[in-house]
């Protein structure tokens, strides 16, 4: 009897460890969820230009907004939000934001819908938090899934007309159910990558990027 007392024990702890060992969910897996987001100064760009003048910012990408040439930046977007289901195996796929804002200043997701609809589109909202589920960059019914590389809205963006200061790009993986832009423990995965237009505040004049 204590032998069969003490194997019951053992098994029973056995099976509890691996019911709450982190690699266990609900899917009986964790899929490696990743996103990293870059930017870069284009070939002829203002950006470009200024890039190896060592009296202005090293540590940010910076476009000087004085019309010296077009401020443009590129962002690439690299993500693995998951995978479809295939025949028993359950989808691991969640949607994808990516969210521009200036600190202290507004929020804006951008939205890709189908071409038949909208196309691509920014919303604005004042705090991250009236961001909403369905605000997707890249929604689970419109990703191939794996690994997929970008360059955000195509190409080469111009800037003029933004505020000037530092502003923030952030991509975030996360499930529609549970995602609350105030709470990074309800994202799967995210990155965030600065860039800085004309100075490091918006100011009170020559406050844009013309």
């Amino acid at each position: 009897m204590p032998f069969l007392r003490r194997s019951l024990a053992c098994g029973l702890i056995t099976l509890a460890a691996a019911a709450f060992s982190p690699a266990a969910s609900a899917q009986g897996t964790t899929y490696a969820y990743s996103v990293a987001l870059t930017v870069t100064a284009p070939k002829g760009s203002a950006s470009e230009a200024v890039s190896k003048n060592k009296t202005l910012p090293a540590g940010i990408k910076f476009s000087p907004c004085d019309a010296s040439a077009l401020d443009q930046l590129a962002f690439t977007i690299k993500y693995d939000a998951g995978k479809p289901g295939v025949g028993t195996t359950p989808s691991t796929l969640q949607n994808v934001y990516v969210i521009f804002n200036r600190d202290g200043g507004l929020f804006f997701p951008l939205v890709r819908n189908p071409l038949m609809t909208t196309g691509a589109i920014f919303k604005v909202y004042p705090a991250s938090g009236n961001i909403q589920a369905a605000d997707t960059y890249t929604a689970v019914g419109d990703n191939l899934g794996g690994a997929q590389t970008e360059v955000i809205l195509g190409g080469n963006l111009t800037v003029h007309g933004l505020d000037s200061g530092v502003w923030l790009l952030t991509a975030i993986i996360a499930p529609a159910a549970t995602v609350n832009f105030d709470d990074p423990r309800t994202w799967s995965a995210w990155d965030t990558v600065p860039f800085m237009l004309r100075k490091p505040w918006k100011g009170i004049i020559t406050n844009s990027c013309d």
